[in-house]
C-alpha cells in the first residue's frame, strides 16, 4: 500500500531535465569581457616595463685603453647600460666617436666615461724606452701598469755598482711591447728588449738621465695589472 502510494506521488512530480556543458561563444559577453581584461593587463605589464627600463646604449672599451693613444672604432664596442641621471657623463653610441687622446686609463670592458677623450696637450704623458730583461717583458702587455725603480749606477775602483733602488714613477702605463712574428716574445735570448713606458712629463728627464748613465732600470707589474696569460 505504501509502496504503491509513493508511485503515485514521483510519478506527479514534473520531470527535471539535465542540463549540458556548452562551449563558450563569442556572444558570451563575459567571455568578451574576460579576454578584454587579459589583453589591458599585457599590454599594460609591457608599457610599464617600457618606462621602468631606463637603460641606454653606451661604448665599451674593447680592449685596454692606455693614455696617448688615437681612439678609433676598433677600439669600442656597444652596450646596454643603466646609468640612472649620469648618462651625460659618459659617451653616448648614438653619437660618433668624438676626436681626440685618451688622456686615463680604461681597462677592458669598462664604459666611456666622456671625460676619457681630451686634447693631445692634456695628456701630460710622454713614451720613453727602456731595457727589460726578455722573461718579463714576455709577461707584459698594452696597458699592463708598472712601478719603475731605478738604482743609480756608482763606478768604484774600476767595478760598476748600484745604490739602492728608489721608485721613480708609480703606476706607469706599457705603452709598447715588441713582439715576434708568432705573436710573443722570445724568452731564450739574454739580449734586452726595448718596452715603451709612459712616463710623466715632470719626470721625463730624470727617467732618461738614468737610461743615458747606464743605471739600472727595473720594472715592477702592480698587484692589479693586466698581464700576457701563460698559456
Amino acid at each position: 500500500m505504501g509502496d504503491r502510494r509513493k508511485k503515485r506521488d514521483e510519478a506527479g512530480l514534473p520531470a527535471r531535465k539535465a542540463q549540458r556543458l556548452q562551449k563558450p561563444s563569442w556572444k558570451d559577453s563575459r567571455l568578451v569581457i574576460g579576454v578584454v581584461l587579459i589583453a589591458a593587463s599585457t599590454l599594460g605589464g609591457v608599457m610599464l616595463a617600457d618606462r621602468l627600463d631606463s637603460s641606454v646604449e653606451v661604448y665599451q672599451a674593447a680592449s685596454g685603453l692606455v693614455p696617448g693613444q688615437e681612439l678609433t672604432n676598433d677600439d669600442v664596442t656597444t652596450v646596454k647600460a643603466r646609468i640612472g641621471d649620469g648618462s651625460e657623463g659618459y659617451l653616448m653610441a648614438d653619437k660618433p666617436l668624438p676626436s681626440g687622446r685618451v688622456v686615463r686609463e680604461v681597462r677592458k670592458g669598462e664604459l666611456l666615461p666622456a671625460s676619457t677623450i681630451g686634447k693631445p696637450s692634456t695628456v701630460g704623458l710622454k713614451a720613453v724606452s727602456v731595457d727589460v730583461e726578455p722573461s718579463f717583458a714576455a709577461t707584459l702587455v698594452r696597458g699592463s701598469t708598472v712601478d719603475l725603480w731605478v738604482s743609480e749606477r756608482r763606478e768604484t775602483t774600476g767595478a760598476a755598482e748600484f745604490a739602492k733602488p728608489g721608485r721613480v714613477v708609480p703606476r706607469a702605463y706599457v705603452l709598447r711591447v715588441p713582439t715576434t712574428n708568432t705573436g710573443g716574445l722570445s724568452v731564450a735570448s739574454s739580449q734586452a728588449v726595448a718596452v715603451q713606458v709612459l712616463v710623466p712629463d715632470d719626470l721625463v728627464d730624470e727617467v732618461i738621465g738614468a737610461v743615458n748613465s747606464e743605471s739600472k732600470i727595473t720594472l715592477v707589474a702592480t698587484a692589479d695589472s693586466p698581464m700576457r696569460s701563460s698559456q
